[in-house]
């Protein structure tokens, strides 16, 4: 009697197993082994998962690639401006071995003619691993990992929840505007900038030139990883135009001299590159001193991104003078731009 008892309970427990995963295979909210079936809308709600899902199964032939500067792109400019059918995959608070294991995937999986690529200068500066890792078992192609898929309770409970919700209330959300940040209520200007960044204190000399080496060669190593091992691929890499407050912080951190170097040498470093057209917005005064484009330090509105790739498809690439010309431009503003002036009195003084 017992026996029978612990077999129906472990039938049970098995039968509610395969029910959960089957209600996961169905909606499939991260789009694994599919996408949504006629009569289901999609929602996009977390990038980490669901990238790995629309690198697999949406239909493309070029990916732009970066961090959360690039989540208010909208994939149908590209295909506007260069042709083509485009996917666009953000990583907000992502690092370039996020930008790695994506492009593994998109490369098993496509044949890739164009990268548009956001060469963070922070990023470049940083470790390439990310501490928040991405749930890789989503973006190999091993069945046997899919476990902690099928069964995972937050994949259940919430994201499949939100599918059938959006789909019962007929919600829909079109892929052109997935995971943009952008809404109607979003603020933007200098007062709003400045509230979000902490403005360090300054140290009063500047470190060498070398100091962001060990983290730029290995960013710069995954970077030529693709570019090298690609030359069917043209690759648009370019560097975000942050805003001038970037520079106050790296100015006030002593890394004007590294900075100066790590933009240097990217820009020479991939601006003969047969396979490459290289760009630099940001030193584009017009955007970067213009605060109402800017929600905080580096975030920009959807306007400069969509003037980011009218710019691509419309300007030739870098060229030795362009590279000499950034440099120096950059230089200048970290030495002479009076960021001081971005503040009230009682704030400079706060900062003296």
């Amino acid at each position: 009697m017992y026996r029978n008892y612990v077999l129906r309970l472990i039938g049970a427990v098995i039968a509610l197993l395969v029910l959960c995963a089957t209600v996961v295979i169905v909606l499939d909210p991260a789009f694994q082994y599919h996408l949504p079936f006629a009569g289901i809308e999609a929602t996009y709600t977390n990038e980490r998962y669901q990238n790995a899902g629309l690198i697999k199964h949406q239909d493309y032939d070029s990916i732009c690639i970066g961090s959360s500067v690039t989540s208010n792109f909208r994939a149908s400019w590209f295909d506007e401006r260069f042709g083509g059918k485009t996917l666009k995959v953000s990583y907000p608070g992502g690092t370039f071995s996020d930008f790695d294991t994506a492009l593994e995937t998109a490369y098993a999986t496509h044949d890739i003619k164009r990268v548009y690529w956001s060469l963070d200068p922070r990023l470049l500066a940083d470790d390439p691993q990310n501490p928040h890792e991405l749930p890789t078992y989503l973006y190999d192609f091993n069945p046997f990992n899919d476990i902690q898929y099928l069964l995972n309770k937050d994949i259940l409970l919430e994201s499949c929840s939100q599918t059938i919700l959006a789909t019962l209330s007929g919600t829909h959300t079109d892929l052109d505007e997935a995971f943009v940040w952008e809404t109607e209520d979003t603020k933007y200007g200098l007062d709003v900038a400045i509230a979000s960044y902490e403005r360090p204190k300054d140290i009063g000399f500047q470190y060498d030139r070398h100091v962001f080496n060990t983290p730029l060669r290995a960013n710069l190593a995954i970077v030529d990883k693709w570019v090298d091992n690609h030359p069917e691929t043209t690759f648009y890499l370019y560097f975000p135009p942050y805003s001038t407050l970037y520079f106050d912080s790296i100015k006030r951190q002593g890394q004007i001299d590294a900075m100066m170097f790590l933009l240097y040498d990217t820009a020479n470093r991939y601006k003969d590159k047969p396979n490459v057209k290289f760009y630099s917005f940001i030193d584009q005064n017009a955007i970067t001193t213009n605060y109402d484009n800017y929600t905080d330090m580096v975030h920009y509105r959807s306007e400069v991104n969509r003037y980011i790739v009218d710019y691509m498809a419309d300007n030739p690439p870098m060229d030795d003078n362009d590279v000499s010309q950034l440099a120096s431009h950059l230089r200048s503003l970290m030495e002479n731009y009076d960021f001081d002036s971005l503040y009230p009195p009682s704030v400079q003084d706060k900062y003296k």
